[in-house]
């Protein structure tokens, strides 16, 4: 789709924005296309390996909130085996005003970012300024979050043809929240997947 501290690798094969390529495969490079602090990991950032992204051209999280505060470190984990994950980046990123804004470091493409709260504790995360991608931060312990990509292969044939409005193999264009929404709800009912782990710390401004 888009795509504890262990140690951990995010890969540069896909940024979280989507890039469009019909033909795309784990290991090969997307070629074109296009209050309080919360106890959270989020995050964000991580970059999926494209399966079936789900994007938008206009922000579709209205209302967004610095709930991270106002400027912060994510560490990234993924690739795991035997219970560790192969390498580790961070970046750090502040909000300015509507969302929060890459400062420093390697987050993998994603330059921008939105959040909001979802069900149960977990957080929707919208990335990138242009063709908004959608990812989901499923908590796993205080300050750790397990990142998933919101993918249109989560629902069936018929939702994705009755709620995308236009797609491909590799991107579901969507333009209103409640199509979002169904997606959502989909990625959250999935017990596998991805295993991208982020964890949030406060770094000096």
């Amino acid at each position: 789709m888009c795509a504890r501290p262990l140690g951990a690798t995010i890969r540069h094969e896909c940024h979280w924005e989507c890039r469009a390529k019909e033909d795309v495969m784990p290991n090969n490079r997307s070629r074109a296309g296009k209050s309080r602090l919360l106890p959270v990991a989020l995050i964000l950032f991580a970059a999926f390996v494209l399966n079936a992204c789900v994007q938008s051209e206009a922000p579709l999280l209205a209302g967004s909130k610095p709930l991270l505060g106002m400027q912060f470190k994510v560490t990234l984990y993924q690739d795991f085996i035997e219970g560790k994950a192969l390498s580790v980046k961070t970046a750090v990123f502040r909000w300015n005003g509507s969302h929060y804004a890459l400062v420093r470091g390697d987050s993998s493409g994603v330059q921008y970012f939105a959040i909001q709260p979802f069900d149960g504790g977990d957080l929707l995360i919208e990335a990138n300024e242009n063709n908004h991608v959608y990812l989901l931060g499923r908590k796993l312990a205080e300050r750790t979050y397990r990142i998933l990509p919101v993918d249109q292969n989560d629902v069936d044939a018929a939702t994705r043809d009755r709620t995308c409005a236009t797609r491909n193999p590799v991107i579901c264009t969507i333009k209103t929240r409640r199509q979002l929404d169904t997606f959502v709800r989909a990625a959250a009912a999935k017990t596998g997947g991805h295993r991208i782990v982020g964890v949030i710390s406060t770094t000096a401004k």
